[in-house]
């Protein structure tokens, strides 16, 4: 608008329509400076500048802009230029800058029912001895009353967590709750809204409805918005020695900005609270947990968020499931638990559970040498005393293995007697061992028998004691 056409405009708002000079500055776009000098009486009596050489393009500059809203200035000048324009191309600019002039957006105040809706979002903090951490944040749009908690992750299962803290926190959970466009709700927009599926679960469980708001629509969700603002103002030049100090002051700093009044409500949130029809809780809870299908390594370890988890020896090189909560995670195999362990936030970390590294170790031959080594020592003390003289742990166990081959073809007995012998000899080589052992076995002679049959078939008279007796015997002695 040139500065003619302003001033008779300023002057109509003033003298019709009775407009105060802050009402017209607001109207026109200016500075109410420029408006004071435009508005002063000798600017009635200025001369009217001669006609713009655009005036007769007006209708078509007006079209343009109105199909084309974000149309640049160069880009009317060369349409202009093809409708016969001979002008500048500063010119263009300067007429066409009212037009680009970004329109001020105008909200209308949002009014909530009673537990009728939550505003849910998550927000990044960087601390210099925490690194970064993540804030959740549940805000109940009536009441103004906020709840929070910081987390090592944004994963879903610190996301489905964060919501049980607060509805455990609140006694209960709005009816509606309105999300960013977070991928733990929303998979997907286009071509309409895909939903996570594990979340539509959580909803059901506890009979609440989304609302996902527009992408890059701050306004739609403001009192969380606000919230977060407040939340970067109390965490500023803040001292936290961990993620726990820092959740316990995050909790004081929440309590008392609930118990301060809102100037919209002229009542603190806490009470607000009380007047919250919420849904109550159900008697069971939902689980916060992930579940992320995986493979089992040849070395019986899975992979989950670049740390490696020990699983028995049995799941080598199998498909598993890993079920992560925010403090443990499990393995199944085909529905079965299989290993459990205390959940890791380091990178790149080896966690193992011992018995599943001594029955991985069992299926190697180091082990099981180990373990006849125990067995042949503890089965007789010469034994254990050959093994014991043998020169270093390699040949002790070898020597146990070659004793135990030789209980395969010779007795207990014989074997510890072999031994015995030897060890009296200070002689503690298994060869020698083998060579005793190899001496031929005293043979069992089979019974002799007659070779005249004639004879096996006598029979023996048994005599009386009295024949023997010399008193009745007719013997007579001297």
């Amino acid at each position: 608008m040139d500065e003619a056409s302003l001033v008779q405009r300023a002057l109509h708002l003033k003298e019709v329509e009775q407009l105060s000079q802050r009402q017209i500055a607001q109207v026109l776009g200016i500075g109410r400076k420029r408006l004071r000098r435009i508005l002063q009486p000798n600017n009635s009596a200025r001369p009217i500048p001669e006609k713009s050489i655009l005036d007769e393009y007006i209708h078509l500059i007006n079209h343009w802009y109105q199909q084309y809203p974000k149309l640049k200035a160069i880009q009317v000048y060369e349409r202009l230029k093809e409708y016969g324009y001979q002008g500048s191309y500063p010119a263009v600019v300067l007429f066409s800058r009212e037009y680009r002039k970004p329109k001020p957006e105008v909200y209308h105040p949002l009014v909530f029912l009673p537990g009728e809706e939550a505003q849910v979002d998550w927000f990044f903090f960087n601390h210099q001895q925490l690194g970064q951490v993540a804030g959740f944040v549940y805000v109940l749009s009536y009441s103004r009353y906020a709840w929070g908690i910081f987390y090592p992750k944004t994963s879903f299962e610190f996301f489905l967590a964060g919501h049980l803290e607060c509805f455990r926190h609140i006694g209960g959970l709005a009816r509606c709750h309105r999300y960013d466009n977070l991928k733990s709700v929303v998979l997907r927009r286009s071509p309409g809204i895909e939903y996570n599926p594990q979340f539509l679960d959580f909803s059901r469980f506890y009979g609440f409805s989304i609302y996902a708001c527009n992408p890059y629509s701050g306004n739609e969700k403001g009192r969380v918005e606000r919230l977060i603002r407040d939340i970067r103002g109390f965490l500023y030049g803040e001292e936290f020695v961990d993620l726990n100090d820092l959740n316990r002051k995050f909790q004081l700093w929440l309590d008392k900005r609930n118990n301060t009044l809102h100037r919209s409500t002229g009542k603190t949130p806490k009470e607000l609270l009380t007047q919250e029809r919420l849904i109550k809780l159900p008697q069971a809870s939902y689980p916060p947990r992930r579940i992320i299908p995986a493979a089992a390594s040849k070395t019986a370890l899975v992979e989950f968020e670049s740390n490696k988890y020990s699983l028995p020896s049995a799941c080598a090189s199998k498909a598993v499931e890993i079920a992560a909560d925010p403090e443990n995670i499990e393995i199944t195999l085909s529905g079965k638990r299989v290993a459990a362990h205390k959940r890791c936030f380091g990178r790149r970390q080896l966690i193992q559970n011992p018995l599943h590294a001594e029955k991985l170790f069992e299926r190697t031959p180091q082990f099981k040498m180990q373990r006849i080594l125990q067995l042949i020592s503890a089965m007789d003390p010469e034994l254990n005393l050959f093994l014991a003289n043998q020169d270093d742990d390699d040949l002790r166990r070898e020597a146990a293995y070659q004793l135990f081959l030789l209980l395969k073809s010779h007795s207990r007995g014989m074997l510890i007697s072999a031994v015995r012998e030897l060890n009296r000899l200070s002689c503690f080589k298994v060869k020698a061992l083998r060579s005793l052992l190899q001496l031929p076995e005293p043979k069992e002679h089979e019974p002799l028998w007659p070779q005249n049959q004639k004879l096996l078939n006598l029979t023996y008279q048994e005599r009386s004691l009295n024949d023997y007796d010399p008193n009745k015997s007719g013997l007579e002695t001297a």
